[in-house]
């Protein structure tokens, strides 16, 4: 049997698919030591440095006093604390929602939202290019799956027009693509959405604490969020901690609470986690200079890697992918980079479809002007010819 197992490992590695865990000491943020080298993080999630703020840490750490480790038990047992009842109500006056609901992980929400609203009589049309918990969940829902290609909204009310029929359909979209950086037409999905009378789940993982003008997320402007029926957001990006969320009306976040499977059966966030989230939510509110700086930032990487040569579209956020193709290429490229002090592992399938490898850049906050010189110093010292052949 393991012989099997050895042999799907072995291709990987031809295929140079194969993926191990490189463990980073002295993990500092955006830097960090690997294998006693100094290196420069341009791979994280945690655009607004928040993980590391002092008022966020503080909190943490008062809460583990008041709190201890861990929750001990799932919410409908013993699990939900004054800190998680909190950190809800902050999330939905946060995303203008009537009400809120925190899960154990980002991964846990979206499963738990398409697997409780969606069933074998229904319709899930989602957007090619959609996390894999998006995936996984409409998989497991046993509702007829359809998927319409990338933005292609067109495509899209053609699904919906093909199931009006189904007892409910249920439209899915992330915000900012992950892997892309760029941003779904939220304008135009809420036109269809009424139109064809369906429920809207929107993930804003990537778009909470970056867009928006206030940093409330790609739902925040023109009074979307009252039009959408779902948001959901991870506290694990520019929050920077860990856990998931949904903030809808409170109908359907009562609905959650007594059907969600990964809601009911996961033991709770840490108290600790939610005390520093809701505290990082305020950081969001009260300090926007953060924010102003990350889009400086952007535009300076955007702005130099333009400069050397390297085709990369307009930033939407803080995604810029920096587009190779070939895999094994892409991890040549992550080794040179890496050998120059800059960590970018590369991106390859399944995470993004085989032929479309990329250095998936991300920019922080917490990154100095410094910083950003050293990586385009980088990448300048790689020929074009590296990204394009």
């Amino acid at each position: 049997m393991k012989q099997g197992y050895l042999q799907g490992i072995e291709q990987l590695k031809h295929d140079n698919l194969y993926r191990k865990l490189r463990v980073l000491e002295r993990h500092e943020g955006v830097r960090a030591f690997f294998k006693g080298r100094k290196l420069l993080l341009f791979c994280s999630n945690d655009y607004l440095g928040l993980s590391r703020h002092p008022r966020v840490v503080h909190a943490a750490q008062k809460a583990l006093k008041k709190y201890g480790v861990g929750a001990g038990a799932a919410r409908l047992i013993s699990g939900t604390t004054d800190a998680h009842t909190a950190l809800e109500k902050k999330i939905a006056q946060f995303k203008r929602k009537e009400s809120a609901l925190v899960f154990a992980a980002g991964f846990l929400a979206n499963l738990g939202i398409l697997t409780t609203f969606a069933g074998e009589q229904d319709v899930i049309i989602m957007d090619k290019l959609c996390h894999a918990s998006l995936v996984e969940g409409a998989r497991l829902s046993k509702a007829e799956f359809r998927v319409f290609p990338h933005k292609n909204y067109k495509k899209c009310e053609d699904l919906l027009r093909g199931a009006q029929g189904a007892r409910r359909r249920i439209l899915v979209t992330e915000t900012v693509f992950s892997m892309d950086g760029d941003l779904a037409d939220l304008k135009e999905l809420v036109r269809l959405k009424e139109k064809y009378n369906a429920l809207l789940v929107v993930d804003d993982a990537h778009g909470t604490g970056v867009l928006g003008a206030h940093g409330r997320g790609a739902t925040e402007n023109g009074g979307l969020a009252q039009k959408i029926d779902i948001i959901m957001g991870t506290l694990s990006k520019a929050i920077g901690g860990l856990g998931g969320f949904v903030a809808a009306d409170k109908i359907l976040i009562d609905y959650l609470v007594n059907f969600a499977r990964p809601f009911i059966f996961a033991t709770a966030l840490p108290p600790a986690l939610c005390e520093a989230a809701r505290e990082a939510l305020c950081v969001i509110d009260e300090e926007p200079t953060a924010r102003e700086k990350l889009w400086r930032n952007i535009s300076a990487v955007h702005q130099g890697l333009t400069r050397s040569g390297f085709s990369i579209a307009k930033p939407e956020s803080a995604i810029l992918p920096v587009m190779v193709g070939d895999e094994g290429k892409a991890m040549e490229i992550f080794d040179k980079l890496l050998a120059r002090g800059i960590f970018i592992p590369a991106v390859r399938y399944p995470t993004v479809p085989k032929g479309k490898a990329r250095l998936r850049v991300t920019v922080s906050a917490a990154h100095s002007e410094k910083d950003i010189c050293k990586l385009l110093g980088a990448f300048q010292a790689l020929s074009r010819e590296e990204f394009t052949r």
